[in-house]
């Protein structure tokens, strides 16, 4: 396989633990100094980041519609990933927004940069504040 075919896997790999909320299986995908950036908490470790995520979501009315997977035309390690998030937390309430997210890869093909790209406006009035300040 080449390197975008890997990243894509990588990336699948990524977008199904995400479905399923799996901590494990998300964190599995990044090197151990790996950041994630949150337009809502900012600069975060990855395991904190997912662990506010799985606590406070629905899975069974969560889900993400995929869009497009692009790659670095620079030769960089790096991908994106185009979806539409339709987010639910466990008290009701929810929110849909079009994200990108910007993954960074190492020689091992682990993810050593997320970093999420979306407008936190309507996510803001749809939950009433910044659901993840807990």
């Amino acid at each position: 396989m080449n390197k975008q075919e890997i990243y894509e896997e990588v990336i699948k790999k990524y977008m199904l633990a995400l479905s399923k909320y799996d901590l494990d299986g998300l964190c599995s995908l990044f090197t151990p100094e790996a950041k994630v950036y949150s337009p809502l908490l900012g600069w975060i470790e990855p395991r904190i980041f997912f662990e506010k995520m799985c606590t406070l979501s629905d899975v069974e009315k969560s889900y993400q519609i995929p869009h497009n997977t692009m790659i670095s035309t620079e030769g960089k390690p790096t991908m994106i990933k185009h979806f539409t998030y339709h987010w639910a937390v466990k008290d009701g309430r929810s929110t849909t927004f079009e994200a990108c997210d910007v993954f960074e890869f190492d020689e091992n093909n682990r993810i050593t940069k997320e970093t999420i790209l979306y407008d936190t406006y309507q996510l803001r009035l749809d939950m009433k504040g910044n659901p993840l300040d807990y």
